[in-house]
C-alpha cells in the first residue's frame, strides 16, 4: 500500500495587479479587489482543503512565520462595493489573464473573476496560451494576471522576485523605495530577530498598498510505498531520500 504525506508548501500562487494600469494605480481600486476575494475559499476550493489563504510572501512553511502574516484587507464585499464608489469606478473593464496550460493558474483566474463580478467588477477572463501570457508578465502587459512563482526558501528571496523598479525592470510587482528599503535590510543582516521584524514591517506595507494579491502556497505532496523507511516530505516539493531505508 502507498502512504500520502503532505506538509505546507513555499511556491507561492498569486494574481498579479499592474499598478500602473489607469484603474489599478488607484490604491482604493486594489484595496476594493483585495476585500472582493475570499483567499481561504480559493485556496480549499484548489487543494481539496489542504491549504489555507497566505497573502503574505512569507510563507507558513518558513520559520520566520506567525499569524501576524495572515493579516490582510478581509474578505467584505460590501467595503469593496464601497470602495470602488468612493475611486470613482464606473464599470470599466478588468481583464484577468490567464491560461489553460496551468489548471490552476485557470481555476483561480475562474474563481477570482465570480467574486470580482459579485463585489461590482466589470471583470472579464484573457484566456492566452502560456507563452503568450508569459511573454505578457515578461512586459508588464496585463491589469490582472493569474501567476505562481516557484518556492524559494527564505522570504528575502520571495520578496525579492517582486520588488523592483517597472521602469526598468516589468517583471516587478511591487515598486516602492521604502519596501525596496526594507528588503536591503532582510539581506543585510544574519541575525532571524532582526529580519522578521523587517519581514512583519514589508507584510504590513504590502497589506497598505496591496501591489499583489497572494492567495496560497501549494501544498507538497507525496505517495510513499509502507516500505520506504524514513522519508518526509520537503516544503520546496523535491525528493529528499537522505537518511531513507527501505525494509524488507
Amino acid at each position: 500500500g502507498m502512504t500520502v504525506l503532505s506538509t505546507q508548501g513555499l511556491s507561492w500562487t498569486a494574481i498579479l495587479l499592474q499598478t500602473k494600469d489607469p484603474l489599478l494605480s488607484n490604491a482604493k481600486i486594489r484595496t476594493a479587489l483585495a476585500h472582493a476575494a475570499d483567499i481561504n475559499q480559493i485556496a480549499a476550493a484548489r487543494t481539496n482543503g489542504v491549504a489555507t489563504g497566505d497573502p503574505s510572501a512569507v510563507a507558513q512553511a518558513s520559520s520566520f512565520f506567525d499569524d501576524e502574516f495572515l493579516k490582510w484587507p478581509e474578505y467584505d464585499p460590501v467595503k469593496a462595493k464601497a470602495l470602488l464608489d468612493e475611486a470613482g469606478y464606473k464599470g470599466q473593464p478588468i481583464k484577468i489573464q490567464t491560461n489553460t496550460r496551468y489548471q490552476g493558474m485557470y481555476e483561480n483566474a475562474v474563481l477570482l473573476q465570480a467574486m470580482l463580478t459579485a463585489a461590482g467588477f466589470n471583470a472579464q477572463l484573457e484566456v492566452l496560451d502560456w507563452a503568450a501570457q508569459l511573454d505578457n508578465y515578461l512586459a508588464g502587459k496585463f491589469q490582472i494576471q493569474s501567476f505562481g512563482y516557484s518556492a524559494r526558501l527564505d522570504p528575502s528571496l520571495m520578496y525579492g522576485v517582486i520588488l523592483g523598479d517597472k521602469a526598468t525592470d516589468p517583471t516587478a510587482q511591487w515598486d516602492s523605495k521604502e519596501a525596496l528599503d526594507l528588503y536591503t535590510r532582510s539581506m543585510a543582516t544574519t541575525d532571524p530577530a532582526q529580519r522578521k521584524a523587517l519581514f512583519k514591517q514589508l507584510h504590513a506595507l504590502m497589506a497598505k498598498d496591496v501591489p499583489i494579491l497572494g492567495l496560497y502556497y501549494e501544498p507538497s505532496v507525496d505517495a510513499v510505498s509502507s516500505k520506504v523507511k524514513g522519508y518526509s516530505v520537503w516544503p520546496a516539493a523535491n525528493p529528499r531520500v537522505w537518511g531513507v531505508w527501505k525494509s524488507e
